[in-house]
């Protein structure tokens, strides 16, 4: 996915799910991503695994509209 692409997901995204990619893509660690969001620190893993799938689903819907 093209940068440009990926940011404009990411900002229709909740900011909560948002922030959280946004940082992993940035090279954070989960800890820092905890203290921004105010999630205990066990939350993170699970946050970016639903942001990672909304993010593919909303991919693979545009991929479809397209053909």
């Amino acid at each position: 996915m093209v940068s440009n692409e990926w940011d404009k997901r990411v900002d229709d995204m909740s900011p909560a799910h948002g922030v959280a990619l946004r940082l992993q893509r940035a090279g954070y660690e989960d800890i820092v991503t905890a203290a921004a969001l105010g999630i205990p620190v066990e939350s993170v893993a699970a946050l970016l695994l639903v942001a990672h799938a909304k993010l593919e689903r909303d991919t693979d819907a545009v991929g479809l509209e397209d053909q």
